[in-house]
């Protein structure tokens, strides 16, 4: 955990530079897309080190869930840190000591080792021991398989989306816009869509929605070449002000309350 003064680019690539130096340079970063992580700066930095950034589906925090955990972590004992008046680096030192799920701490399992604290402790505890990576993965993937196969008893999948598909998108004020799937991310359940005011944006499955309305190009096409047909030359249209209104079936307004089926790679 490092301690930033500012959320520019800049001050990310310098943190990321001294995590580097010590530990080596990571083959994936992933994050959210924050303006730091979408910069050209940022960009000319992953090309510059050897690294592959990968960034998850914006708007949805659970595809960056294990960051997004580690952060609640952090906050945590900030929290408990300030409101007792301890030392924070202590606090974090005996959080690196403490075994999680069932493996061994986070300093065993990045150094082989624990670390001396402030905590009683003889010096055979202290000699590295390094924990075996077969069994650990194992262990680890045991966990999962274990969530998973409790997560996915209350979930279904959501079906793929074509290219050229007609959906609507949710929006934070609870509303649903109409718009035209475009491409597939390179992310899994990530889709790159075009609204109706030609904006494109990349939304994650789960806020979309298929809709039965045809794309607006089309119909309005459609709407133009019936109408041109259907009324007369010096007819008064007033009366067919609403004789080309279609109706637009999306079910329920409200913020879809639906979950992904694991299956295995769903949380990217």
């Amino acid at each position: 955990m490092e301690r930033l003064r500012s959320c520019t680019s800049s001050a990310v690539i310098s943190k990321l530079k001294s995590a580097f130096a010590r530990h080596g340079i990571a083959e994936t970063v992933i994050s959210d897309n924050g303006p730091c992580y979408s910069s050209e700066e940022f960009r000319r930095f992953a090309d510059a080190w050897d690294f592959t950034h990968i960034t998850t589906s914006p708007r949805y925090p659970r595809s960056n869930g294990l960051a997004e955990r580690t952060v609640q972590t952090a906050k945590r004992i900030l929290d408990k840190t300030m409101a007792e008046n301890k030392d924070l680096y202590l606090a974090l030192l005996e959080y690196r000591n403490t075994p999680v799920d069932n493996l061994q701490s986070p300093a065993q399992l990045l150094m082989s080792r624990r670390l001396r604290s402030i905590l009683p402790m003889t010096g055979k505890q202290l000699q590295p021991h390094v924990a075996p990576q077969t069994a650990v993965h194992e262990r680890r993937e045991a966990c999962q398989h274990r969530q998973q196969t409790y997560y996915n008893r209350t979930t279904r999948p959501l079906s793929h989306l074509p290219v050229g598909t007609p959906i609507r998108f949710w929006q934070e004020d609870g509303s649903w816009r109409p718009a035209t799937v475009t491409q597939h991310a390179d992310t899994h359940r990530s889709y790159y869509i075009q609204t109706r005011d030609g904006q494109t944006l990349r939304r994650n499955r789960w806020h979309l929605r298929e809709s039965r309305e045809t794309s607006h190009t089309n119909s309005t096409q459609n709407t133009n070449t019936h109408a041109s047909h259907a009324l007369p030359l010096h007819a008064d249209t007033s009366q067919h002000t609403n004789t080309h209104v279609r109706r637009i079936h999306v079910e329920g307004d409200r913020r879809p309350n639906r979950k992904h089926h694991s299956d295995g790679v769903v949380k990217c």
